[in-house]
């Protein structure tokens, strides 16, 4: 019997880090006020890789803006994005669906990504992600929820029949190793598998490209599924770096979902 899934986990694993250290040492050296005079982030890591890079620039360390929001928002403003290249937040990303991390890979400058392999690994007790659409008990979807389950059931059931055929049917000393032998099955098996097949993904990216990412993936015309994954990720970076995603406004579409959209565009 398969395990049916209504909804990602998302777990933030890496974030950036600053060596005060150093950034101490490279102020002294240049002969510019200290920390805290130039730095007005104070430890607020991920701001204060913004403001260091966005002041080297001009070298204005210890000047311009009356504190760190305004600096920011100065940024933001006038789509001096390219700063906040410098700072990266990673995600693992599980209960989602092949259908969701073909979108999702799209998504190239700034990020990096690896991925489940249904090469190397047995999809025999694969799970599957049910979409949005389809997540509703009343009586009406019986008939949807059923063709959905019973395809998903058959998918699974001819894949393990189809790695068994081609245990037999491929000679294992065709082959250099048993891995060798296992992949060949695997990644010919993996053809009947659909799109709602549940994956795990790494996704790391910089600020710039989850603010874009979460700029075009958070509205009303981006599929449900990435959509729900965008507006659970956006709620965490706000919690992380409120200054660096604090723009981004939520609204409930007549349907119960939620999107977003950035005071600050295409940063």
């Amino acid at each position: 019997m398969s395990t049916f899934l209504n909804g990602p986990k998302v777990y933030l694993v890496s974030k950036p880090s600053v060596d005060w250290e150093q950034i101490a040492q490279f102020l002294e050296d240049e002969g510019v006020p200290p920390i805290p005079d130039s730095i007005r982030a104070g430890e607020d890591e991920s701001v204060a890789i913004a403001e260091v890079s966005a002041r080297m620039c001009y070298m204005s360390y210890g000047r311009g803006r009356k504190d760190i929001a305004d600096f920011i928002n100065n940024l933001l403003n006038f789509k001096d994005g390219s700063v906040f290249e410098h700072i990266n937040y990673g995600f693992i990303f599980t209960g989602v669906s092949r259908s969701l991390t073909h979108e999702l890979v799209r998504h190239r400058a700034g990020f990096a990504f690896s991925q489940r392999s249904q090469r190397y690994v047995d999809e025999s007790g694969s799970k599957f992600v049910i979409p949005p659409a389809l997540q509703d008990n009343s009586d009406s979807f019986d008939d949807a929820n059923a063709i959905l389950t019973g395809a998903l059931e058959k998918a699974s059931e001819s894949y393990n029949e189809l790695v068994d055929a081609l245990g037999k049917a491929l000679p294992r000393e065709n082959f250099e190793s048993s891995t060798d032998h296992r992949k060949a099955i695997r990644q010919a098996a993996r053809s009947v598998l659909p799109n709602a097949t549940e994956t795990k993904i790494f996704v790391t990216a910089n600020v710039r490209a989850w603010r874009h990412f979460l700029e075009m993936r958070s509205t009303s015309f981006a599929d449900t599924e990435i959509r729900n994954l965008a507006i659970t990720v956006l709620e965490i970076l706000q919690k992380e770096a409120p200054l660096l995603f604090g723009d981004f406004t939520f609204d409930t579409m007549s349907d119960g979902t939620r999107i977003a959209s950035p005071k600050y565009s295409k940063v």
